[in-house]
């Protein structure tokens, strides 16, 4: 709930509901929140007054002395917003005003103020209050900045259950610092202010609403495919960028409706491609490498090689056997769990590929060596491998068939 003040600060416009509530707030004098409120009020005319009469109140009897040859107003509805020294200025202001929210290179189509803005001729008189119209002429470039701009009212707010100054700034689009100034600091930013207290708040009025309606000729990109092309040059898990993507483009024209430069509404008119995108093109590698001793390789993870490895727990045990679906014996399950990372292992006699690392820097995805078996590490001292007839597939505790003798790292 607010109630607003008029451009002038001078008057309250209120409902009857709360012109009764102010009124019995100030007849009793309990409430001493409204009170800081019409201080802060009062403070902000005040300001207000001192601000004018050092801006003209010495240089307005020098214009009203030397006498303004001509003075032309320029008006919202029925007010007179601002003067300038000529029709051609008061022409140019209206001129600025449309050129400050059009789109630069655009096809105007309409432009509508609401409410109309008018210039009119100020007839020259002897007395004050056209010595004080004088004093305050301006230029072109500031009447559409001041214009465009829009001007500050003041209203009171009744704060709501968790109210801070911090969520009504962000709710109102306004600023927290100026608020907490404008209320005399009484409440920190994120304070949690007490329900029904009354506030000073402002709100940036726009003095007109412009309304724009442009052809605009704008240019889009176009995102570029990426395509994946196996090739056995490359180890299996690498890729290789055969051909950088490139973006191509296109031309859109469309129809732009804007409200004081905010877009409302957009049609598009045409659109044409300028330039065609290139796909991005990577080879993913499908080749294999042979297992050396003493040498690792770097295209695939340990983490992975025990991760695809587990996929096959509850699988059967089967001596000579290679399929992990169908069954393996110990070594097989090994190899074939490495030629899916594109290493090709020895069927038998795995102790003597990779790299030897002691069983304290031992990691996931190592080959474990005991006597007559063989594992793969898969961390926190487990194994998975292909136990036993019995068991088949499992992830057990690494001694579980035995002491580890060597370990060999394939993967680094």
């Amino acid at each position: 709930m607010y109630i607003k003040y008029d451009n002038t600060c001078e008057t309250i416009e209120k409902h009857e509901k709360e012109d009764s509530i102010m009124t019995n707030h100030f007849q009793t004098g309990v409430n001493t929140k409204i009170k800081r409120v019409f201080k802060a009020t009062a403070s902000v005319l005040l300001i207000a007054v001192m601000a004018f009469a050092m801006l003209f109140g010495s240089s307005s009897y020098s214009f009203a002395a030397e006498g303004a040859d001509e003075l032309w107003a320029i008006t919202i509805g029925d007010e007179e917003v601002l003067y300038v020294d000529s029709e051609e200025s008061a022409q140019q202001v209206i001129e600025g005003l449309k050129d400050y929210y059009l789109t630069e290179g655009s096809t105007v189509l309409d432009v509508q103020f609401e409410p109309q803005i008018q210039i009119k001729k100020v007839i020259k008189t002897t007395g004050d209050d056209y010595a004080a119209q004088s004093a305050n002429t301006t230029d072109v470039e500031d009447a559409v900045e001041q214009l465009s701009e829009g001007r500050v009212e003041y209203f009171v707010y009744k704060t709501e259950e968790g109210d801070t100054l911090e969520s009504i700034a962000k709710d109102k689009g306004i600023s927290a610092k100026k608020l907490v100034t404008l209320n005399f600091g009484e409440y920190d930013a994120d304070e949690t202010i007490k329900e029904g207290t009354y506030l000073v708040l402002y709100a940036e009025v726009p003095y007109v609403d412009v309304t724009t309606v442009e052809k605009v000729t704008s240019s889009k990109s176009i995102d570029y495919d990426t395509v994946y092309k196996k090739t056995s040059s490359l180890k299996k898990g690498t890729c290789k960028i055969k051909t950088k993507g490139v973006k191509g483009s296109k031309q859109l024209v469309q129809q732009v409706t804007k409200v004081n430069g905010e877009t409302t509404d957009s049609e598009l008119i045409s659109s044409k491609v300028v330039k065609q995108p290139t796909d991005k093109v990577v080879l993913k590698g499908t080749g294999t490498v042979t297992a050396k001793a003493g040498v690792t390789y770097d295209f695939a993870e340990g983490s992975e090689v025990v991760e695809y490895a587990k996929k096959f727990v509850g699988n059967p045990y089967v001596y000579g056997g290679t399929s992990l679906t169908k069954g393996a014996d110990c070594s097989g399950f090994v190899y074939s769990v490495y030629k899916y990372f594109g290493v090709n292992l020895p069927r038998v006699g795995q102790s003597g590929v990779g790299k030897a690392v002691s069983y304290k820097n031992v990691k996931k995805g190592d080959i474990l060596i005991y006597s007559g078996h063989v594992a793969i590490y898969a961390g926190n001292g487990k194994a998975v491998h292909a136990v036993n007839e019995r068991l088949g597939i499992r992830v057990t505790s690494v001694n579980y068939t035995g002491s580890v003798i060597a370990v060999r790292r394939i993967f680094d």
